[in-house]
């Protein structure tokens, strides 16, 4: 049986522009305008909570994948947020596109992959307006793996070798 959901996505041809590893010690938020870019996030471990214009919140556990094809107004919190009115201390960038938010002094209690991905199809615009305002995949630990694994690979700067038929 034909997915018509996957069969979108394949037609987009999305490619990962940018990601980011955030390590959140509770509590935490964090809002975002974002213009109108394709967002993603994968909860590796622990969870947060997810809102987007429009929408209830959701819960992410880990495991869960989330792509928004045009994020606009979105916020992130910890399970456990903060109190209304509290901010929350800008992320403290630790190198290599990993990032630490919430308390500076508190355990880490998530690890999330976000990032923008970017379509190759020249009908994107058009196949977006196809897709729900958020994707949530829940249950799918191979989503998961995949981002884990595409992020190890960039952060190793390999390429591949034809003469050995290898990545040096």
């Amino acid at each position: 049986m034909i997915d018509p959901l996957a069969e979108v996505v394949t037609l987009l041809q999305p490619a990962a522009r940018f990601s980011k590893l955030v390590l959140g010690a509770s509590p935490w938020r964090v809002n975002r305008s974002d213009t109108g870019l394709p967002l993603y996030c994968v909860i590796l471990e622990g969870g947060c909570h997810i809102e987007t214009e429009g929408l209830d919140p959701i819960e992410l556990v880990p495991g869960d994948f989330v792509l928004i094809p045009a994020a606009h107004g979105i916020t992130m919190s910890s399970l456990a947020p903060p109190p209304p009115g509290i901010h929350t201390p800008d992320p403290i960038a630790l190198g290599q596109n990993e990032f630490r938010i919430g308390n500076p002094e508190g355990p880490v209690d998530s690890r999330i992959m976000v990032g923008h991905c970017s379509f190759g199809s020249p009908d994107a615009s058009l196949l977006v307006s196809l897709l729900p305002q958020l994707v949530h995949v829940r249950g799918v630990a191979r989503l998961a793996t995949l981002v884990q694994l595409v992020r190890d690979e960039s952060l190793r700067a390999r390429s591949y070798c034809p003469d050995c038929s290898k990545y040096c």
